[in-house]
């Protein structure tokens, strides 16, 4: 299998989400070895969208901006399976995946599709329907509700039913050396899930469910959040 990684956080291979996602490659390859490439997308030459869609009339399929993008679109078409790692960004994504994700627009016809059920978009240039795509983020809350509807909303509507999600709350405990033990034993649950879903394309309910556990309760958390907030502050 063909796994294009996108690591769309500013802090590259040293943040949160990505210790993650390493955890999640791993449980993919313990059970079958597979093509996988990373990309940083804070290192890479990603311009935003110029909004002039040459990519639909003057030079179908192809973006007239000259960086990064036009091979990272070539790979992401090869790849069977997107994973989409970074940390929320008030309400969303990085502003620099987000230039990521609009410089797709070359993979759409121009061509509005008209569905039955009254909603409307762009048919795929490419057949993508082999894709599936899981999307795996950190953030300093201690609840995913109202935090993350906007990008899960987003996400659900590019994908549909061949999206998977690993979302995690508390996500700057990653990074605290006392809690070693408790960040370990989240990992191995993430590895788990890995090797479930390279075998069936899914993560178990239990799996599922051990991923969401707090590390803190909600209270406890909030604290260490404020006292955390208070030094930066003074």
């Amino acid at each position: 299998m063909n796994i294009f990684v996108l690591n769309g956080s500013p802090k590259g291979e040293s943040s949160n989400t990505f210790k993650v996602t390493t955890a999640f490659l791993e449980g993919l390859n313990s059970n079958e070895e597979h093509n996988i490439e990373i990309i940083n997308i804070s290192k890479a030459k990603i311009d935003h969208c110029h909004g002039c869609f040459a990519c639909w009339t003057k030079t179908p399929g192809k973006c007239v901006i000259k960086d990064d993008m036009n091979g990272f679109i070539e790979k992401y078409i090869k790849a069977d399976l997107i994973v989409w790692s970074f940390p929320l960004y008030y309400f969303g994504m990085p502003s620099k995946i987000k230039a990521f994700l609009d410089r797709l627009l070359p993979t759409n016809l121009p061509y509005m599709d008209l569905n039955a059920d009254g909603t409307s978009g762009h048919a795929p240039r490419y057949d993508l329907s082999h894709q599936r795509h899981v999307l795996i983020s950190t953030c300093g809350f201690y609840a995913t509700k109202h935090n993350y509807d906007a990008l899960i909303s987003q996400f659900e509507i590019l994908c549909g039913d061949k999206l998977t999600k690993i979302l995690k709350a508390e996500g700057e405990l990653l990074k605290v050396p006392q809690l070693k033990g408790k960040i370990s034993e989240y990992l191995a649950h993430v590895k788990q899930a890995g090797l479930e879903y390279s075998k069936t394309g899914k993560i178990e309910v239990d799996t599922q469910e051990k991923l969401n556990e707090l590390l803190y309760p909600p209270d406890v958390f909030v604290k260490m959040a404020d006292r955390k907030s208070t030094r930066l502050n003074s």
